[in-house]
């Protein structure tokens, strides 16, 4: 007998791992672009959500460019983004990125 997510078995692990292709390819991503808002950022994590079509990333702001700021940024460059987690992540669909920033100090 089959389940479509093994109970947190194979389907977690799939989930995890990509999300860890989801923080290295935007490790990469964030340190290339040109907005000097992205460059700033600290990718703390990536996790997944509810399903694999879609993760929450996790950045920090340690230069301190602002929440507004740094989400604008964010949503502007999220096409470039998803480019960049394409082309790492060989997937019939590329995940949906949410983005969330963490306060000052990194207090989760």
């Amino acid at each position: 007998m089959h389940s479509s997510n093994d109970r947190g078995g194979r389907s977690s692990q799939k989930a995890r791992q990509l999300c860890a292709q989801v923080h290295d390819a935007l490790s990469y991503a964030l340190g290339d672009s040109s907005d000097p808002i992205l460059m700033d950022l600290e990718l703390d994590h990536v996790e997944p959500m509810p399903d694999d079509r879609h993760v929450l990333v996790v950045v920090s702001d340690p230069r301190g460019h602002g929440l507004v700021a740094t989400l604008a940024a964010l949503d502007r460059a999220r096409g470039f983004l998803r480019e960049a987690v394409a082309e790492l992540v060989h997937r019939r669909r590329v995940p949906q990125l949410s983005f969330t920033v963490l306060p000052p100090g990194g207090a989760r």
